[in-house]
Formats: structure tokens, sequence, C-alpha cells
């Protein structure tokens, strides 16, 4: 049985490690966790009546001697734990993004195959049903050749978002949801783009960090995405729609719980038409023309349920000695994507994804 601790306990170890890991527990037990904040300590040791709690990560490794450790704290130390652990012989499984940049990234896969310890990035967005129905569809009779992706997502930042490290972020959407949306563009193309432009205005603020992100990637055979990432508008919030267009239908994925009844008259051919639909956490529709049809819904906490399936993976590859999805040399393509997103709105013009594959560390 593997042994985890996990390094950070705030909102991502509650609402969806926690969660997550409960669902292995024939498979692992979580021996400790370790976060500077005692209201976090006391909820762990109450709520999920960890066996050893602390302050720092040093200690925890030392105390509990985990086979994994989970890396939950805020980005900026990332690199500094996952190195840490590494060091102790423990695998990692660190909350995304990797690291603050492409050097921090390189450093810690480079530590990563020295000790011959896996890293594994939680991107789970690509394990969501809604998704993975997705997935399994492109390429496929119904749906055709993958062409064209659109995302958007509208967001109304409030103090409790802005609290702690996520309101002290300069470089905000990209860094902390954008690379949500870049793993998946990946994910569905299952192809690395060659060129990024991107535009992130703050029109009427002073905010200190972006607020509006516009993005465009382009693939080497003429395939593109694009990304609206919008936290200005006042209107109605959509966490996360996603629209795959393809040969011979599209689909529309969104993450979000939504109740819609719809009705009217089709403009094209004057006919009224009745819809339904109902989610709790998300789902995923084929469109053709006016027919439609949902394929997947996910659950109330689809973040939860993702990472489970991720995690899951991530115990196989240790137990079989494979290389899991996900895994730090692969998700730094995905860093590269944020990192030549920012350059590009800075540089205010396009730029070549080929500098940003490049990484220091041998094959």
């Amino acid at each position: 049985m593997a042994r985890v601790a996990i390094i950070g306990l705030g909102a991502a170890a509650r609402n969806i490690h926690f969660p997550a890991y409960a669902r292995f527990r024939s498979r692992l037990n979580v021996v400790g966790g370790c976060d500077p904040d005692p209201a976090a300590q006391a909820f762990a040791r109450e709520r999920w009546k960890l066996p050893f709690v602390c302050d720092g990560p040093r200690e925890l490794i030392e105390k509990t001697r985990p086979d994994i450790v989970s890396v939950c704290a805020p980005p900026t130390l990332h690199r500094e734990h996952a190195i840490l652990a590494l060091a102790a012989g423990c695998h990692v499984f660190c909350e995304k993004p990797l690291a603050e940049n492409l050097e921090q990234a390189d450093e810690i896969i480079d530590v990563s195959e020295k000790t011959q310890r896996l890293v594994v990035v939680n991107n789970q967005f690509p394990y969501m049903k809604i998704h993975s129905a997705a997935k399994q569809l492109v390429g496929g009779q119904e749906f055709g050749r993958l062409l064209y992706l659109h995302a958007w997502q509208i967001f109304h930042p409030t103090q409790a978002t802005e609290a702690e490290w996520r309101g002290k972020l300069q470089r905000r959407l990209c860094f902390e949801f954008g690379i949500h949306v870049f793993e998946l563009i990946r994910f569905f193309f299952d192809a690395n783009p060659v060129r990024m432009f991107a535009h992130m205005p703050t029109p009427g603020h002073a905010t200190g960090y972006d607020i509006i992100n516009v993005v465009t990637v382009d693939f080497a055979d003429g395939r593109a995405a694009s990304i609206v990432l919008n936290r200005l508008s006042k209107g109605p919030e959509r966490y996360l729609d996603v629209r795959l267009d393809g040969e011979f239908a599209s689909i529309h994925t969104s993450i979000g719980g939504r109740i819609e009844l719809k009705t009217g008259i089709r403009a094209r051919d004057r006919r009224p038409f009745v819809e339904w639909r109902f989610a709790q956490g998300g789902q995923a529709v084929l469109q053709v023309g006016n027919r439609s049809r949902v394929i997947a819904r996910d659950p109330i906490n689809p973040f939860a349920e993702a990472t489970a399936v991720h995690f899951g993976n991530f115990l196989n590859a240790i137990q079989t000695g494979s290389i899991p999805p996900g895994d730090a040399r692969d998700n730094r393509r995905t860093l590269a994507m944020v990192a030549a997103a920012y350059d590009s709105a800075r540089l205010g013009r396009a730029v070549e994804m080929s500098e940003y594959q490049k990484t220091r560390v041998s094959q």
C-alpha cells in the first residue's frame, strides 16, 4: 500500500485531493500533511483524520516517510517542494502549474530523472468525462477530423477568489487557469502547436494583473484553436465552455452545472423546437445542424473525479515502472504555451513555439 503525504492543506487539498484519494483506500494510505495555517491543520485533523500534521514539508517527509508526496502549496513553492520530495526518494503528484517558469520546470525534470522518481502534474481536465467522451469521437466517422477549437470563460472575481496567493499573481489568467485550456488543446489535437499570438488588454483597470486573455494557437497542418478568458464581463458566469468543430459535427462541452429549457422557432426552416438540458457538474453535447444529443455528463465535483482518474494512472505507472500520462517532461510542453502567450502579449506579435519547446534536459 502506497504512503501519501500532502504538502499544503488549503482549497486544492480539501476540495480535490482528499476526495480523490478516498477512492483508493485499498491502494494507499494518507499518512500526513503540512501547512503553516493552523486552521488548515485543524480541518485536516478533524475532517480527514490525518494521523500526522505539522507546519513544514521537511518535517512531514522525515516523520512520515511517504512513497508519494502531493504538492498542493502555492505555485511559487512547487519547485522547492518537488525537489525536496524527489531528493528524499519520493514520487511527486504536483498541482498545476509545475513551476513558475521553464527553467524551474527543467530543474524538476532533471532531478526527477536522476533520482528515477516520477513527477506527474495534476492538469486533470482531460480526465473529466465530458472531455474524454469528446476525445473518443474525434477522428471517428460521426465527428471526423478535428479542425478548430474555441474555448471561453466568463468569471467574476470576488474577494474570496482573489485571496492569498491568487490575488498576488501578476500573470494571472493564463498561468492559473489558461494552462488547463492549453492542456485540453494539446489533448484534443494530439499535437503541439507551432505558433501563438496573445493579446491581454486591461481596459479601464489598473489591477496589476491581466483580466482578459485573447489567444490564438496555430498547428503545422493549418488547424487552429482560439481562447477568450474574460474576467471583466458582468454577464452570467461560465466556468469553461469548449466548442470542437470537426468535419461532420461539432461538440460543445461545458463545466459548471446548468438547467436549461429552450423553446423557439428555428429561423432557417421555421420549425418550432423544445430543448431540455440538466447537468450537475458539466455536459458534452454532440451537434449536427439542429440535431443534438448529450454524450457525457460529469458529477457536481468534476475536479475531484478527474483527479482520481489521473492519480489512478499515476499509481499504476509506479507499480509497472511505466511513464504515466501528464509526467513532468510532457507537461512542460503545456507550461511552454503559457510562457509563449505572455511573451507574445508583451511583444505584440506572434511567437514561434520551437524555441519554447526546447529543454536543457537531455532525453
